[in-house]
């Protein structure tokens, strides 16, 4: 799934078909479509248990019946399909920021649950941002991660992969067939710049280890982590 060793995120999207692909949206949409209707089986697999058990502890630590969820890179809202059922009825304002052609694809389909946008509105304080298997595919990450923890008070920060060195490393992951036919850049960042990075913004309060992402990454020499984040927002730090 992972090849090259590019100096830059840049030099990697140039060899690579890149994420804002109109066949990615279209198969997002053919996947939400078939779990709305029911006739593909939802599973909740330890990666989404790992992010309801975070999004648990945020409710009990923000104490509130109804949190606000900035689902950042967060594709169809597959995430809050997965786990509403996991939790009162009418407890979770979800929204979801993604591309423009992945808006397009799945809004008409899931906008009647979720609210999708392509940028990060202005002013807007959430209660937590999710943020699964999609910072290592931007361009100027730390600069996005910094914007996301200034527009939460907690971060779910999950699917990163991450390895032991002092840089972050660029490749291009191929997408497996059965998804979509698509390339993407993408960065295994160094553990000790992206907890640093974290720090400057928030407090590290679980990390976990992504059991069913780490094969795949183990043979380019990378681990991928969770972490539940207490931002600065939240004044307690």
């Amino acid at each position: 799934m992972f090849s090259g060793d590019y100096t830059s995120f840049e030099e990697a999207a140039r060899n690579a078909v890149g994420y804002d692909d109109p066949n990615a949206g279209i198969a997002a949409a053919t996947r939400l479509a078939a779990m709305i209707a029911g006739t593909n089986p939802v599973e909740i697999d330890g990666r989404f248990q790992q992010v309801h058990s975070a999004l648990c502890i945020v409710r009990e630590r923000l104490q509130k019946q109804r949190i606000s969820v900035l689902d950042f890179g967060g594709g169809s809202g597959n995430y809050y399909f997965r786990l509403k059922d996991y939790f009162p009825e009418d407890s979770l304002d979800w929204t979801v920021v993604e591309t423009p052609n992945m808006v397009q694809a799945c809004a008409p389909i899931g906008s009647s649950h979720v609210a999708y946008l392509t940028d990060i509105p202005d002013g807007q304080q959430y209660d937590v941002a999710v943020v699964s298997g999609t910072l290592q595919y931007l361009p100027e990450a730390y600069g996005w991660l910094e914007r996301i923890m200034s527009a939460a008070k907690w971060v779910i920060l999950t699917r990163l992969p991450v390895r032991e060195a002092l840089n972050d490393k660029f490749m291009v992951q191929t997408v497996p067939s059965h998804i979509h036919n698509g390339s993407m850049p993408i960065a295994m960042f160094s553990e000790s710049k992206m907890r640093t990075a974290i720090e400057t913004c928030g407090r590290i309060e679980q990390t976990w280890l992504v059991a069913l992402d780490e094969g795949s990454l183990a043979a380019v020499g990378a681990k991928p982590l969770g972490f539940l984040i207490q931002t600065r927002k939240i004044g307690l730090l």
